[in-house]
């Protein structure tokens, strides 16, 4: 039975009981006199019509009484019904957020899978061969890459070979192993130069840099080479991580929260992110750890979110890249304690 049924039949009940006492009180306590056998006096019938107006003033009252809880009820269903309203509102909201979280997690992964470019590696003195990268292949040669980079801006002489020196200016049948070994490193050091446009200016302000400002470096100089297959992939990453953090921020805004509520609702979050991270290999968190470097927006949102957990120390082109504040790797051997 619901309350507001309950709330009728008390009313109804309480009635009646007022109206049997009443008719009793009235002629016990106001006219006993209209009781006695063979009354006929005026005066009595005037007393007896007296006993139903005082209960119509009765029902009157109780009419009042009526109104005013029927105004009560269905105020307390409008707040009920706003409330239903406000939930539903709230849920659809959040069916909503989750619809286009989850869709944009689809597109980030097909962007992922959809890269396709060329990169090149030392086949002989001279020769270069392409290499075909596609999909997360592109991820995992980028540490390569970036190899390549950092050893040419860290290595004691800037090497720019002429292209059109040929193999027999350099080898001849006296030469020795060794020899033949530093020409081919000394040619891919000036490819790289080349091929990532590493001035001898770039490669002198190196000699005064730290670690962690070469990295930075050198994640530029591959950027500006693969920015048209990476760019797009970064920037909707970016853009995934900016609509948790709105999302997150517009349900914090509420001041009635409680500490706990709101505890409850950045773990929620988190559980999101941890959705995005679950979708990228550690070849493409590899990558994500040197593009923040150079785009301090995205490295804020993977700190917030501690998106890059599960890389390891090892997983960087150095350990000692990993000075990063705010983003501390474990090494493998803690990851696997944990």
């Amino acid at each position: 039975m619901t309350r507001n049924r309950k709330i009728l039949i008390a009313v109804f009940a309480t009635t009646i009981v007022f109206w049997i006492v009443s008719w009793f009180v009235i002629d016990i306590f106001l006219y006993p006199e209209s009781n006695l056998e063979g009354s006929t006096h005026l005066s009595d019938r005037g007393a007896f019509g007296d006993k139903f107006g005082f209960i119509n003033s009765l029902f009157s009252g109780l009419a009042l009484g009526g109104i005013i809880i029927s105004i009560i009820i269905q105020q307390e269903e409008l707040i009920l019904q706003r409330k239903e309203l406000a939930e539903t509102r709230e849920e659809f909201k959040e069916q909503n957020f989750q619809t286009t979280f989850f869709s944009l997690l689809k597109t980030q992964r097909q962007l992922a899978d959809d890269i396709s470019t060329v990169s090149f590696y030392q086949e002989d003195f001279g020769k270069y061969k392409k290499l075909e990268l596609k999909g997360r292949n592109f991820f995992i040669q980028s540490r390569r890459e970036l190899e390549k980079i950092i050893r040419a801006l860290r290595h004691e002489k800037y090497s720019n070979i002429p292209n059109d020196v040929r193999l027999n200016e350099y080898f001849h049948e006296e030469a020795n192993e060794f020899e033949i070994s530093e020409l081919l490193i000394q040619d891919e050091l000036a490819h790289t130069n080349e091929y990532y446009e590493i001035s001898e200016l770039t490669w002198n302000k190196s000699k005064e840099k730290s670690n962690i400002d070469i990295a930075y470096e050198s994640y530029n100089a591959f950027f500006n080479r693969y920015h048209f297959v990476i760019g797009h992939y970064f920037r909707h990453l970016y853009h995934i991580l900016n609509y948790l953090k709105e999302a997150e921020n517009e349900k914090l805004l509420d001041k009635n929260l409680k500490e706990n509520e709101k505890s409850e609702i950045k773990k929620n979050f988190m559980k999101y992110a941890n959705f995005i991270q679950a979708q990228m290999s550690t070849a493409e968190l590899f990558l994500l750890f040197y593009n923040a470097l150079a785009f301090p927006k995205t490295l804020e949102l993977i700190k917030k979110y501690n998106l890059l957990e599960n890389l390891t120390e090892e997983d960087l082109v150095e350990q000692e890249h990993n000075v990063v504040e705010g983003v501390t790797l474990k090494s493998r051997e803690n990851l696997i304690k944990d």
